[in-house]
C-alpha cells in the first residue's frame, strides 16, 4: 500500500514523502550511540594486531554469552553440546568451533527463535532482506544494533576520506521514480544529507545523457551504490568520449560483485578511485578496502571462517565459501553464518600501508548477479529487491530467455499465494518494463551452477542494442 502511495503521487509529493522518511532514519541511525561506536572504531582502525584480537574475543564472550541467555534458537544449541558459561568465559573460540553452521534456510524458518529477547533490547526496526537466493528474511534491528551498523559504514567512508555530509549521490534498488517514467527526472533529492538518490531502473541508452548531465550539475563529492549502474553509465561517458566537469573524491561500491574491467571503466570514466565493500542486510560483519586498495576484514565487526568445499580450513590462494558470527546485529544473532559468498584468500600474509593491522583478502568473489538488459529499460542490475516483502518463496532464479522473456524458476511453500505470485509479477515488470513476458515456473529443484554457486539470475542471450 504504500509503494502504491508512494508511486501513485506527483512528484512533489514523491519529493516530500522521501524527505519526511530520510528524517525518521536520520534520528533513528545517528544517535549519541553512534558517536560513540564511530569513534570507538575508528580507534580500532590503527590498534595493533594484539589489542584488535583482545577486542574481537571479549566482543566474542559478550555475544555468546547474551545468546545463551536469551536466544531459544541457541539456547537449546548450547545446552545440546553441553556448553556452559565457564566455557564461554574460557575459551569462547573454541565454543565458537563446536558451534553447527547456521544455514540460510535455519536463519529464515526460525527467526523467531533465533530473535535476542534481551528486554533492554527492543525492537527499532523490522527489515527484510534481500538474499542472492531470491528468498527474502525477516531482519529484527534494535538501537545498539543500527549504531554499529552505521558506525561501521561511517568508518569506512572516512577511511577513504568521506566525510557524514559530504555532497553525494546514491544508486541502490529503490524505485524512487514511478517504473513506468520515461523521461527525467529519473532522481530525487534528500535534503537532509544532501543526497542525491537516482533510479538504477531507468539507465536505458537514450536516458543517460541526462544522467551523465545531472552528476555534473548536482556536483558530488563522492557517489556510492551499484556497480553495475555505474559501470553502465561510465561506458556511456567513454564511447561519447565526455569530459566530466565535477571530479568525485571517490566511488564506493556495494551490494554487487564489483569486477576488475568494472573498475576500470568507472575510474576512468569518473576519474577517481573506486572502494569496495562487503556486508549484509542480516547484519554480517564487513570487509572494507582502505585508500591502498587493500580489502581488510573488520576484525572488531565479528569472526569470519573461510571453508573449502569439504568445509575444511581454506588455504591462502584458495576461493573459500565464508562463515561468519558478527557483533553488529545483536538482536537477530548471526553465529557461524553460513552466508553463501565467496573470496579470493591472499597468497601469503601481507601489511597494508595505511596503517590498519587487520587481515587481508585478495578479492570478494561472491553475488555473481548478471546484467539483464530489456528494450524499455536497457541494462538492470541486481535484481534481489523484488522480492522483498513477498512471502512463500523457498528459492527463486531469474532466467532471462531472450529479450522479451524472462523465466522465474520458484521453489515455494504454502505461504505462497496466487496473490504473492502476482505481485512477483508486477516487482518485476516495474524492473524491466512493462512489455516484458514474465513466467512464473513452481518447480521443486533448481541446480547449481557449473562452479558449485546457485545463480540467482541469468542471461542466455547476448545483448546486441539498436543504436
Amino acid at each position: 500500500m504504500k509503494d502504491k502511495i508512494y508511486n501513485g503521487s506527483p512528484y512533489f509529493i514523491k519529493y516530500i514523502i522521501l524527505n519526511l522518511v530520510a528524517l525518521l532514519k536520520y534520528r533513528k541511525r545517528y544517535t549519541k550511540e553512534y558517536d560513540k561506536f564511530l569513534k570507538l572504531y575508528q580507534d580500532n582502525w590503527l590498534k595493533s594486531r594484539s589489542e584488535i584480537l583482545n577486542f574481537q574475543k571479549n566482543e566474542l564472550v559478550s555475544l555468546l554469552t547474551e545468546s545463551l541467555e536469551y536466544s531459544c534458537f541457541y539456547k537449546t544449541r548450547f545446552l545440546k553440546l553441553g556448553l556452559t558459561q565457564s566455557d564461554i568465559e574460557k575459551n569462547p573460540y573454541q565454543v565458537l568451533s563446536l558451534m553447527p553452521l547456521l544455514t540460510k534456510s535455519e536463519r529464515k524458518k526460525h527467526v523467531e527463535k533465533i530473535i535476542n529477547q534481551n528486554s533492554s533490547r527492543k525492537i527499532a526496526e523490522i527489515g527484510y532482506t534481500s538474499g542472492t537466493s531470491g528468498s527474502p528474511t525477516k531482519n529484527y534491528t534494535d538501537k545498539e544494533s543500527i549504531a554499529r551498523s552505521f558506525a561501521l559504514w561511517s568508518r569506512f567512508h572516512q577511511v577513504v576520506g568521506i566525510k557524514n555530509g559530504s555532497r553525494s549521490i546514491r544508486f541502490s534498488g529503490r524505485l524512487i521514480v514511478k517504473p513506468s517514467k520515461k523521461k527525467p527526472p529519473f532522481w530525487i533529492y534528500n535534503a537532509l544529507e544532501n543526497q542525491l538518490f537516482m533510479s538504477s531502473y531507468h539507465l536505458k541508452e537514450k536516458n543517460i545523457a541526462s544522467y551523465v548531465k545531472k552528476i555534473q550539475s548536482f556536483n558530488p563529492f563522492f557517489l556510492d551504490g551499484y556497480p553495475s549502474a555505474f559501470y553502465i553509465i561510465a561506458n556511456y561517458i567513454i564511447k561519447n568520449d565526455i569530459s566530466l566537469t565535477c571530479k568525485p573524491k571517490a566511488i564506493c561500491v556495494t551490494a554487487e560483485t564489483l569486477y576488475d574491467h568494472q573498475r576500470l571503466i568507472i575510474e576512468k570514466a569518473f576519474k577517481c578511485k573506486v572502494y569496495n565493500q562487503y556486508a549484509s542486510s542480516e547484519g554480517s560483519p564487513f570487509i572494507t578496502e582502505c585508500k591502498e586498495g587493500r580489502l581488510h576484514i573488520n576484525e572488531d565487526s565479528g569472526v569470519f571462517e573461510f571453508l573449502n568445499s569439504n568445509n575444511e580450513k581454506a588455504k591462502p590462494g584458495e576461493i573459500a565459501r565464508m562463515v561468519v558470527t558478527s557483533f553488529r546485529n545483536l538482536k537477530t544473532p548471526l553465529i557461524r553464518y553460513d552466508i553463501e559468498d565467496t573470496v579470493l584468500l591472499s597468497e601469503t600474509k601481507k601489511t597494508c600501508g595505511c596503517g590498519c593491522k587487520m587481515r587481508m583478502i585478495e578479492k570478494i568473489v561472491g553475488r555473481e548477479d548478471d546484467l539483464l538488459w530489456t528494450e524499455q529499460k536497457g541494462y538492470i542490475g541486481r535484481m534481489d529487491t523484488a522480492y522483498k516483502g513477498l512471502e512463500g518463496i523457498v528459492k527463486s532464479q531469474i532466467i532471462q530467455v531472450s529479450k522479451s522473456l524472462v523465466v522465474v524458476k520458484n521453489i515455494v511453500d504454502s505461504d505462497y499465494t496466487e496473490q504473492m505470485n502476482n505481485r512477483l509479477i508486477q516487482n518485476l515488470k516495474n524492473r524491466l518494463g512493462g512489455e516484458i513476458d514474465i513466467e512464473i515456473q513452481k518447480v521443486n529443484n533448481i541446480p547449481l551452477g557449473a562452479n558449485g554457486k546457485f545463480d540467482a539470475v541469468k542471461r542466455e542471450f547476448e545483448i546486441n542494442e539498436k543504436k
